[in-house]
């Protein structure tokens, strides 16, 4: 079983554009808040949420971007 530690480990900041959220989050929930927050012209147009992890070395940190896209 994952300790408390473990999931708060598994946890980055999230970008979405140029801001950036409040909350750090697990792949899993920065999917979900970005099903959630989706713009409704984006959804009907047949986008998608993509969650993807920076690469430290090319990004210079390490961190999720919420990207909708076809």
């Amino acid at each position: 079983m994952r300790s408390t530690n473990d999931s708060r480990r598994d946890r980055l900041p999230v970008k979405v554009g140029a801001g950036l959220l409040d909350t750090p989050m697990t792949p899993a929930q920065a999917q979900r808040w970005g099903e959630h927050n989706m713009p409704s012209g984006l959804r009907a147009a047949g986008f998608k949420v993509r969650v993807v992890r920076s690469d430290p070395q090319m990004h210079g940190g390490t961190w999720l971007r919420v990207n909708y896209g076809k």
